[in-house]
């Protein structure tokens, strides 16, 4: 059962182009472009991709951080972009994203008590103050910073970079929300504490029984992190699946460039591939046809032409590609 189902899901920005005296043109970027997804009770989805691909755009539209340019956000069947503020305000307890970088997304003029205690006091305004500290308390313990009063007294300067991120990680759970994205939550810290905070996460998802997104560059945190992956290019998904079949038998040209590149996945791949890219994701670009036709090896002329779907390949496997119908529409080519 789906908790979030995302549909056609779009954002543009505008970029602005020429001189004041030739006139300016606005070229529409399209950051999120016509995105379809959705998130199973209870899993942890991986979206990956390069930078630039739309990860966090999209992580910030399904969180009323950003507004969609067409779509829909459906969370527990609600069309959350058809809500007021007000009313969205209802559910914005039960959604809850840990940033990317600890050291921006706490303020260092406040305490760790009085950060963890502003999510309760916008949601939870009845409860006394007490009952609020006992929440941070406990919130603070449940991320391994023991004891809590050693912590709560502090200001963010007086903790180091993993501790800062529990510390966030303990203000998205405070409220014991049902959803959580978490935005690249380890790719600002040290690589000696990355597995203590993967750990945590998969801790806390068990035993709260969250639903995650996990936003990550990185295939192999994926790969240990994720119940399923979908792999994002130029603001859509181009194949998505269960994370075992993505990382042993990736189909798209593009998911097999990158698992290829990353070595400790190397070994598990069915049918290795060299697969070197080109260049980097440019979203102002638009393409008519498939989004990754500019750098894909196997390119033909309908992937210029026309934009690939995702298709089921295998049970709970989609890839959006014409490469394997391309290869058949010249068989029956050389076959007449």
């Amino acid at each position: 059962m789906s908790l979030i189902t995302v549909k056609k899901l779009t954002k543009t920005f505008i970029r602005k182009e020429g001189n004041i005296l030739q006139g300016r043109k606005k070229i529409p970027v399209y950051a999120v472009n016509e995105l379809n997804l959705t998130v199973k009770k209870g899993e942890i989805l991986g979206i990956i991709g390069e930078s630039g691909c739309g990860k966090t755009t999209t992580a910030r539209l399904i969180m009323r951080l950003e507004k969609e340019t067409a779509g829909e956000i459906h969370f527990n069947g609600v069309d959350l972009c058809k809500l007021t503020d007000k009313e969205a305000h209802v559910y914005r307890k039960q959604m809850q994203m840990i940033f990317q970088d600890p050291y921006d997304s706490l303020n260092p003029g406040m305490r760790i008590l009085d950060i963890l205690m502003e999510p309760l006091n916008a949601h939870e305004k009845e409860l006394s103050f007490e009952a609020k500290k006992k929440r941070v308390a406990a919130a603070i313990e449940s991320i391994d910073l023991k004891p809590a009063e050693d912590f709560m007294y502090r200001y963010p300067h007086q903790l180091s970079g993993g501790q800062r991120q529990r510390i966030a990680i303990a203000r998205a759970l405070i409220l014991n929300p049902s959803f959580v994205v978490a935005d690249e939550p380890t790719s600002m810290l040290d690589v000696s504490v990355r597995a203590g905070i993967l750990n945590l996460l998969l801790d806390l998802k068990k035993n709260m029984g969250l639903t995650m997104m996990f936003i990550t560059h990185d295939l192999s945190t994926a790969s240990y992190m994720c119940d399923r992956i979908a792999v994002m290019y130029k603001g859509k998904i181009v194949e998505i699946g269960p994370t075992k079949k993505i990382i042993r038998n990736p189909s798209h040209p593009y998911t097999k460039a990158l698992v290829a590149v990353v070595a400790d996945l190397n070994q598990f791949l069915e049918k290795k591939e060299e697969l070197i890219l080109d260049g980097e994701v440019d979203a102002s670009v638009y393409s008519k046809g498939c989004p990754f036709a500019a750098r894909c090896p196997h390119q033909h002329d309908e992937c210029l032409k026309q934009p690939p779907q995702l298709e089921e390949t295998e049970d709970q496997h989609y890839v959006s590609c014409h490469m394997g119908k391309g290869v058949k529409l010249e068989a029956e080519a050389i076959s007449q």
